[in-house]
């Protein structure tokens, strides 16, 4: 037990520092979001009167509704009336205890599945687990939700790329049970 909550807790380290050199120091989100070239804030704030994330032009499947979609455009927004603080370390530390809850559920599987496995195996292991997940949401996002390719495209590959980080830290921890 100890073993995996201190490789879960390490991993989880590694993962929010790959976080934070992948949104803040790689530029790459940069190139894969776009931004209004204009100051939507106050549009956004008469279109939606409260925080929530709305379809637009909805989820009806009434005749207008259906025309207004195939018209366009159509939008998933992520409205936070109030805003947020980008930094807060209420959000850090939600966003690490999210890494660790998958680095404790990838650990505890590990010592579940790979009874008899080598270091690469389990690294593999825990990168598969996270290349899984991420194709599913992220692609699925694409094609229900119509949000940006080059986006979920670029999120697959930070969450596969994290995943194989989670991974190399905790192969080191959770070792076979079995020797060969």
């Amino acid at each position: 037990m100890k073993s995996i909550l201190l490789g879960s807790f390490l991993a989880a380290l590694a993962l929010f520092f790959w976080g934070f050199f992948f949104y803040s120091v790689s530029g790459v989100p940069d190139r894969a979001l776009k931004s209004p070239t204009t100051d939507v804030g106050p549009m956004l704030n008469e279109a939606f009167p409260e925080s929530g994330t709305y379809f637009v032009p909805g989820m009806a499947t009434s005749e207008e509704t259906v025309a207004l979609m195939a018209r366009g455009p159509i939008a998933m927004v992520h409205m936070h009336r109030e805003g947020i603080a980008a930094m807060s370390p209420v959000l850090m530390i939600a966003g690490f205890l999210h890494g660790w809850g998958y680095c404790l559920l990838a650990a505890w599987l590990l010592t579940q599945i790979c009874k008899k496995s080598g270091y690469s195996t389990r690294v593999g292991f825990v990168t598969l687990i996270g290349f899984v997940g991420a194709f599913y949401a992220r692609i699925g996002d694409a094609i229900w939700w119509h949000k940006s390719i080059h986006w979920q495209l670029t999120e697959l590959f930070y969450m596969t790329a994290g995943s194989l980080i989670a991974g190399l830290v905790l192969a080191k921890f959770i070792k076979s049970p079995i020797q060969s």
